[in-house]
């Protein structure tokens, strides 16, 4: 009876929990089932052919594995035995801070590993590797960010601190301006991409007061600001930075009404006016392609004010290597001097700027008649920004020097 029941009971329980393999053979058996499973779920979500992919399953595993959650070192805080020895307690900090500025990075990952990073530490670590990057005598400081993929290892702290998607450290904007040269440098634009994608999709759907959604449109024009800015400093160049820009320009119009020409603005103005001053600086020799160019013209409109939009078109026209400059200048000319002194403190800083680069452009060009005109015009309508006027026509030097220190004052401002 009893040997009735316990073999019964053998044959239910093998219902739930089948009996494990009793031999090698079966073990080697099972191990094959499982890796061509395997296998075939791989291939089937990352097909074969995809290496140099951001989404193949190398790039995948390579995320996980290379997160500082993984890192086993230890940071160096003083023990029982250093106490015993002699060590007092200020030494702890001491040490710290020593190690945190000779390896900024090391010990960010080593505060990533025990639970204590923040935005706060990852704003000194982006820092202090700056600062390293730039002392450094033998290595260009672009190689020396690069190497230190301090940009991926902060990526894959967001990501692993649950904030990634979140999109709170958008915020700080101290942290973005930090963050984006690095992410720049090692090519890591797929999180931009992403974090500019979410972010029109909270903005859409998402913010609950008008405060928010303009807090957060704000954020969005810093991040595009600092994206073209590293990439014109760090990456490819102007060319690269203005596409880029003209990209996340397309995304947002897609994204929003359009009859929406504040989210238009706020998405785009930091950038552009950046892009275009920064154009203005370089000359001629940014050697920009004519139908970037032509296509970033077009779309000054839809992101700036008309009395913004006006002097903007004409520097580009000015600047333009396929365009005469004598209707640009007029064009100038014509839209500072129909300018109404009912301006904001940061449109009139832009309109300045603009006039002032415009002057400078027309100085390096050797177009003395046409800067002084501009210089002139600028003068009459701000005067208290760029001096009184004066009637009678100055040397190259002089207007150059006036130019220059005007400059200078606005951007003190």
């Amino acid at each position: 009876m009893k040997q009735t029941i316990s073999n019964s009971w053998k044959f239910l329980t093998s219902k739930f929990h089948r009996p494990l393999p009793l031999n090698n053979r079966e073990l080697q058996k099972l191990m094959t089932l499982l890796s061509d499973s395997f296998k075939r779920n791989l291939d089937r979500q990352h097909p074969p052919g995809l290496a140099d992919s951001e989404h193949s399953p190398d790039h995948h595993f390579n995320a996980l594995l290379r997160n500082p959650l993984f890192d086993s070192k230890k940071i160096p805080y003083a023990t029982s035995s250093t106490r015993q020895a002699g060590g007092s307690r200020d030494a702890v900090p001491i040490r710290s801070i020593m190690f945190a500025a000779k390896e900024p990075v090391e010990y960010f990952k080593l505060q990533v590993a025990t639970g204590v990073a923040s935005l706060e530490s990852a704003k000194l670590a982006l820092y202090s590797q700056a600062k390293k990057a730039l002392a450094s005598p033998s290595i260009s400081a672009k190689d020396r960010m690069k190497s230190s993929e301090i940009g991926t290892v902060v990526v894959n702290w967001l990501w692993s601190a649950g904030q990634y998607d979140r999109l709170d450290f958008l915020r700080d904007r101290a942290f973005v301006a930090q963050l984006m040269p690095f992410l720049v440098v090692e090519g890591q634009y797929r999180p931009i991409w992403e974090w500019l994608q979410r972010s029109r999709t909270i903005s859409t759907c998402q913010t609950p007061t008008h405060e928010a959604w303009v807090s957060l449109q704000k954020d969005i024009g810093t991040m595009v600001r600092h994206l073209v800015k590293s990439e014109v400093i760090h990456g490819q160049g102007l060319q690269s930075a203005m596409q880029m820009f003209l990209t996340n320009f397309k995304a947002v119009r897609l994204s929003v009404p359009e009859s929406s020409f504040p989210t238009l603005s706020m998405n785009n103005l930091p950038a552009g006016a950046y892009l275009i001053t920064k154009w203005a600086s370089e000359g001629l020799s940014a050697s920009l392609e004519a139908s970037v160019i032509d296509k970033f013209d077009l779309s000054v409109e839809s992101w700036a004010s008309p009395r913004l939009s006006a002097p903007f078109r004409a520097l580009i026209q000015l600047l333009h290597p396929q365009k005469p400059h004598s209707p640009a200048v007029a064009q100038l000319i014509a839209g500072l001097g129909s300018l109404t002194t009912n301006f904001s403190h940061t449109e009139r800083v832009i309109v300045v700027r603009v006039g002032l680069k415009a002057v400078e452009v027309l100085l390096a060009q050797d177009l003395l008649k046409e800067a002084a005109q501009v210089m002139k015009t600028l003068q009459n309508r701000f005067p208290s920004d760029v001096g009184a006027c004066d009637q009678s026509p100055k040397p190259r030097k002089a207007v150059e020097e006036t130019a220059l220190r005007s400059l200078d004052t606005i951007l003190a401002t």
